[in-house]
């Protein structure tokens, strides 16, 4: 299947929010990294010497039976054209959190923060920032094609990350190109260093399902997926790769 170009359209409908309850998920072990896995959950005794630590949601909104059913998106997942997808970061500490999104195509895009500039103007612990904002959802189109997002959090601001971000965006034509290409290699490389912090010991932490009560909710407009969320707790990095299959 060849990677093909998700349309980032915000799809604008009324919801009724409510404040959920969460389940915080602490994982330790050397370094208290963070990363998805089927292995058993470690829990911390402790979070005190954790810099990075923030609430995450990944959610899918599909089509079931002629009814709308929402659901946690997990590591690997095949979603429909049509199916939307939303986002929420929220920090519990001040700490970086980025999500990047590619699809073979079109490009990388910078989901969170909105711009770089963000993280030196409104951007605070307790605050839910949605992605995309507000009420808006991500809708897949009709052309099928595998979408990966990359979500990556350090208690420091990645310069390097962020500078090869920049050289990419505001390059054109063939070098644009290249730049593309040095970034994705950075968002994997950053992928690397996550899997060689963990030992499988270490590695469960999914969103929504298997460490939450909630399942697929069919009364969806009055959902916010910050009842998804699971908390992220780690010493100073942490980073994982969602892929998704669209049919």
């Amino acid at each position: 299947m060849s990677l093909q170009k998700i349309s980032l359209t915000l799809v604008f409908f009324t919801l009724f929010f409510f404040q959920p309850a969460f389940n915080s998920v602490q994982v330790c072990g050397t370094n208290a990294a963070v990363a998805d896995s089927s292995a058993p959950v470690a829990a911390c005794p402790s979070a005190l010497y954790s810099e990075v630590d923030f609430r995450w949601a990944f959610a899918a909104k599909s089509a079931r039976n002629g009814k709308p059913v929402t659901r946690p998106v997990t590591q690997n997942m095949a979603l429909k054209s049509g199916d939307k997808l939303k986002m929420m970061v929220e920090l519990q500490k001040r700490c970086f959190v980025y999500l990047f999104h590619d699809d073979g195509v079109s490009g990388v895009k910078l989901l969170f923060p909105y711009t770089l500039q963000q993280f030196t103007r409104y951007y605070q612990p307790g605050h839910r920032y949605y992605i995309p904002r507000a009420n808006g959802w991500f809708r897949l189109d009709n052309t099928p094609g595998r979408e990966v997002f990359y979500l990556i959090a350090s208690a420091k601001r990645l310069d390097g990350l962020e500078k090869a971000y920049f050289q990419y965006s505001s390059a054109g034509g063939e070098a644009k190109i290249e730049q593309g290409k040095a970034l994705l290699a950075r968002l994997e490389d950053l992928s690397r260093k996550q899997r060689d912090l963990c030992s499988p010991a270490e590695r469960p932490v999914t969103i929504g399902g298997a460490l939450r009560s909630v399942k697929d909710l069919h009364d969806s407009k009055r959902l916010d997926i910050a009842a998804y969320s699971s908390e992220i707790v780690t010493k100073d990095f942490t980073a994982r790769t969602y892929t998704i299959e669209h049919q």
